[in-house]
């Protein structure tokens, strides 16, 4: 343990002030006589004794305290409540620093602490001070002797028209000369005689009319540091002018204030019984001034509000609280609860003694009832919030969510709260359509039916229709409120619709196309064949040989044109009702095929003396479906024979790499127009053309060609260059 020399423990015994030091364990080493008496500790043996053994009750932030200290960091607080060991509360101000040793180190602790509650409640009596005079319906103020205004409550501001700014300024600078020079004398007066004293004075308004006050003066003699004071209290009594001045300095001038108020007021004894009712709240009660003598608080305070009734009236007489506003009910005569605001306070005698209470009683009744209406109706709209399937929300001007209904959820996936305070945009799937409904909410103000696509919780996609409309705060915008409701099924539905319509559409070009063909490119051969066999038959017997040969080849022509294209024709119409199968298989032999279809296409190569070459480079495996296959080349052959003039040739190549084969059939012909090769492969086109020697076509061909090389997920193209040739292209994918 620390030693202390004796004289030091001499000058802290007698120190002014509860003071002790303890050394790095708390145990004490000195204490003063004040430490003793403050914590009454007057038969304890406090020296080497723990500071926690005298004080077990101490609490964990006062060891936090204490242990921060014996590390060198000391602490000190102005005000901090203390609750004693026997349930006293007081104010302490304290302060705790450490000592140190002779060796440098730390040694132990000193306390100090003083009782500072009595300093704390004239604070608490002051601003209770503040709030009584701005509560008082009078003009309040004080002024020193040299006329300097001091003090001024908020009735004094307002009357006046002035500003806060005004303490400190002299009543010349004020109110001017004449006026000034007036209050002056007054003030001169109350000072030199000691006791109020009662004026008259005259203000004129902001519009120049004058307004009557009588003003209460009361001295401040010798007011400490401040000097000699003037304390004045004025009631505007313009209204009662007509009064003799006497009547306004008796008891009649207060009985009429009391009297005439439009609100209710009485006086009450400490006990709660009616000692005086102006007419205002016996109108309010129902009872007569004589019928309110005989009851008290009590007996007309609505049951469930009694107590706490009780409580602010005890509150009041023991000073507890200067003054009090509260609202209650009280029993009408007629036994119906009145609902009232009750503004109290109490006055006490010269000895302190509460002589009774003042309370200003206002009828709220009508009031009460138009909350009670706005209660229900914000139930019931709260009711309809929360249960109705649209989404109803509101955003900031920051476009943060500030509301949205509980029904987002089951459209979203989101709980409310998961929503509001987030920003709008992180709801939207694309970026652009909240760009839009802002765009149209600035032009327009509002939007109705605007349809937008926002996404849940999940990442879905959900349509949704926004009626929204601009928020608008004394003209300036501050948000947007609407409502959304979800329409992904009536979208869904809708697109099936277009779906159909479109499949519809094709439907009937299809049936169009297909009997523009039949009654056109298929009955002309048939008919002409027929011809040919009706003059065949007409002239047999006067027909040579060569004759008939001649006859029967055109009609096999004819036929054999109208078969190939009612097998074109057979093919396109499975594939246009998914009727055609897809079987790829492995080809082991691409060559073979190539050359099974150029033979195929031999007759009218050799007839037009067009040459066709054939060059498949390496060896690789195909999977595709032979008869689509086989086709696809031999249409692009039998183009590319029916386009290329006698002489020409015809080119049949494939090359294979690791993504699949690519095949290009190219010829010397007339080649395309530029602006018909956009139209080759495009369903509703149909485009055709006759051949280098008249040749019709269907425009079935390159139809067939482009579903077949889309079945296999390839690609096919042309080039071409007129009076050079034309080159297709295609691939066949692994």
């Amino acid at each position: 343990m620390n030693h202390l020399p004796n004289s030091l423990k001499s000058i802290i015994a007698v120190a002014p002030v509860p003071m002790a030091i303890t050394d790095i364990h708390m145990r004490y080493l000195a204490v003063s006589e004040k430490w003793i008496s403050f914590y009454s500790l007057e038969n304890k043996e406090l020296i080497g004794k723990s500071h926690y053994e005298i004080f077990p009750e101490i609490t964990d932030r006062w060891k936090t305290i204490h242990n921060a200290c014996l590390q060198g960091v000391d602490q000190q607080c102005d005000e901090d409540k203390f609750e004693r060991a026997d349930g006293e509360v007081m104010w302490l101000k304290w302060e705790v620093r450490h000592w140190l040793a002779e060796d440098g180190a730390i040694g132990g602790m000193m306390m100090y602490s003083e009782d500072v509650t009595g300093k704390r409640t004239v604070v608490v009596n002051e601003k209770r001070f503040q709030l009584f005079m701005d509560e008082l319906p009078g003009l309040c103020w004080i002024t020193d002797s040299n006329d300097i205004l001091k003090f001024a409550n908020k009735c004094f501001f307002d009357t006046l028209h002035l500003t806060k700014d005004v303490i400190g300024k002299s009543n010349e600078e004020i109110f001017g000369l004449d006026i000034a020079r007036d209050g002056q004398l007054n003030n001169m007066d109350v000072l030199e005689f000691g006791h109020n004293k009662v004026f008259h004075q005259t203000v004129r308004d902001e519009h120049g009319h004058p307004q009557y006050y009588k003003t209460y003066k009361f001295p401040f003699p010798d007011a400490g540091s401040e000097g000699d004071m003037v304390g004045a209290i004025a009631f505007n009594i313009t209204k009662r002018k007509q009064l003799e001045e006497e009547l306004y300095q008796s008891e009649a001038q207060f009985k009429q204030a009391f009297e005439h108020s439009l609100i209710g007021m009485a006086l009450i004894s400490p006990e709660g019984q009616w000692k005086r009712v102006n007419k205002s709240l016996c109108q309010i009660l129902g009872y007569s001034e004589e019928e309110m003598k005989q009851l008290s608080i009590q007996d007309i305070t609505h049951p469930d509000d009694l107590a706490n009734s009780i409580d602010v009236l005890n509150d009041l007489a023991l000073a507890r609280i200067g003054e009090k506003k509260l609202e209650k009910r009280y029993i009408h005569k007629n036994g119906d609860p009145i609902w009232v605001v009750i503004a109290a306070t109490m006055l006490y005698d010269s000895s302190g003694h509460p002589l009774h209470y003042v309370s200003q009683i206002e009828d709220i009744t009508k009031r009460k009832e138009i909350e009670n209406d706005l209660v229900l109706s914000e139930k019931k709209y709260r009711t309809i919030f929360e249960n109705v399937q649209d989404v109803f929300y509101q955003t900031d001007q920051e476009g943060l969510v500030r509301e949205i209904s509980p029904s987002i959820e089951q459209h979203s996936g989101y709980h409310r709260k998961e929503i509001i305070g987030k920003p709008v945009s992180n709801f939207y799937y694309y970026p652009q359509d909240r760009e839009r409904i802002i765009e149209n909410l600035r032009i327009n103000g509002s939007v109705i039916d605007f349809e937008v696509r926002l996404k849940t919780k999940n990442e879905e996609l959900r349509y949704a229709s926004v009626n929204a409309r601009l928020i608008v705060e004394n003209g300036a915008i501050t948000g947007t409120e609407g409502s959304m409701r979800d329409v992904t099924t009536r979208k869904f539905h809708e697109n099936a619709l277009k779906a159909l319509n479109t499949e519809l559409t094709a439907s009937n070009e299809q049936k169009n196309k297909l009997l523009s063909i039949i009654g056109h490119d298929l009955r002309n051969p048939i008919s002409g064949s027929l011809q040919l066999l009706d003059l065949t038959l007409a002239d047999f017997e006067s027909s040579s040989a060569d004759d008939v040969h001649s006859y029967l080849s055109m009609m096999k022509r004819e036929l054999s044109n109208a078969n190939n294209l009612l097998e074109d024709l057979l093919t396109w119409a499975k594939l246009q009702f998914n009727a055609v199968s897809f079987n790829p298989v492995e080809i082991k032999d691409l060559s073979n095929l190539i050359g099974k279809c150029i033979q195929t296409i031999s007759p009218m190569a050799v007839k037009k003396n067009i040459e066709i070459v054939q060059s498949v480079k390496g060896e690789f495996l195909l999977h595709a479906d032979t008869a689509m296959l086989e086709t696809i080349i031999r249409n692009l052959l039998s183009n590319a024979v029916k386009f290329t003039n006698a002489g020409g040739m015809v080119t049949v190549k494939a090359v294979g790499d690791d993504k699949g084969v690519k095949f290009c059939i190219k010829d010397t012909g007339q080649g395309i127009p530029k602006d018909k090769l956009t139209e080759l492969f495009y369903k509703n086109s149909n485009y055709t053309t006759y051949g280098t020697s008249g040749e019709k076509g269907t425009g079935l061909g390159l139809s067939l060609c482009y579903d077949f090389v889309l079945k296999h997920h390839g690609q096919l193209w042309v080039e071409s260059d007129e009076g050079i040739g034309t080159t297709f292209y295609f691939t066949i994918p692994e």
